[in-house]
């Protein structure tokens, strides 16, 4: 999980920052996706760590909210 991590968050840096500099918005909803799926994953790992009294079922519902939101936008 700590490598999907850090592959994720990693290319969502990258297309994020390629869009700022080249003024190229193009590859937003794919950035918000991958965004979304790292979000998850933060959220599974919390739930797993800590159960039910931790932040990990807030982060799986705002990274549902933004995957809907990002394949919406394709």
């Amino acid at each position: 999980m700590k490598i999907i991590k850090i592959i994720l968050a990693l290319v969502v840096m990258a297309v994020s920052t390629y869009g700022l500099f080249t003024k190229d918005f193009s590859y937003g909803p794919i950035s918000s996706l991958l965004l979304g799926i790292f979000i998850a994953i933060i959220g599974i790992e919390e739930f797993k760590n800590k159960g039910k009294n931790s932040w990990g079922m807030f982060f799986i519902l705002v990274s549902l909210l933004v995957i809907v939101v990002a394949l919406f936008s394709f």
